[in-house]
C-alpha cells in the first residue's frame, strides 16, 4: 500500500486535514480567540455605521440661492451669499468677529471656485473651444476689490 499524504489548510476558523485515502478530519477550533478577533475586525464597520447616523451640521451659507438658503447677504468685497437662518443677524451680528470669520470663509470658497473655473476656461480657450472667460473676469474683479 502506498504511503498516505496529508495536506493541511487552515486559518482562523480551524485546520482541515485531507488525506489521500479519502478520509478527512477537522482539528479543534480555538473559538475563544476567534470571537474576539472577529469582533475587532467588525469594529471599523460598526463605527462607520454609527457615524453615519450621527447628526451632521449643515453649512451656514451657500453661494447660490436655493431652498432653504434664501436670505441674501454680501461680504465687504462684494461676494453674495445666502443663509438659511432667519435669526442669522442675531447669531452673526454685523461687525462681530464671528461674522468676519464667516465672511472670510465665504470669500475663500468663492475665490477657490472662480479660480478653478477660470483655469478650465483658459484651457478651453487654448484648445480653441471657447474664447469667453467670464470666471477669469470675475476673478480679476474680485482681486481688484481686495486691493
Amino acid at each position: 500500500m502506498a504511503p498516505a499524504t496529508t495536506r493541511q489548510f487552515g486559518g482562523q476558523f480551524g485546520t482541515f486535514h485531507f488525506r489521500s485515502g479519502g478520509m478527512h478530519t477537522r482539528g479543534p477550533q480555538n473559538s475563544g480567540g476567534s470571537t474576539v478577533r472577529m469582533l475587532i475586525q467588525l469594529l471599523p464597520v460598526l463605527l462607520l455605521l454609527l457615524l453615519n447616523f450621527l447628526p451632521s451640521s449643515e453649512p451656514v451659507y451657500s453661494l447660490s440661492r436655493s431652498y432653504p438658503y434664501e436670505h441674501k447677504f454680501q461680504t465687504p468685497r462684494g461676494v453674495t451669499y445666502y443663509v438659511k437662518l432667519p435669526n442669522f443677524e442675531e447669531q452673526y451680528p454685523h461687525q462681530s468677529t464671528e461674522r468676519a470669520t464667516l465672511e472670510r470663509h465665504v470669500e475663500r470658497d468663492y475665490y477657490s471656485i472662480i479660480t478653478q473655473n477660470c483655469r478650465v476656461e483658459l484651457q478651453r480657450r487654448q484648445w480653441g473651444l471657447s474664447y469667453q472667460t467670464p470666471h477669469c473676469d470675475m476673478l480679476k474683479k474680485f482681486e481688484a476689490a481686495a486691493q
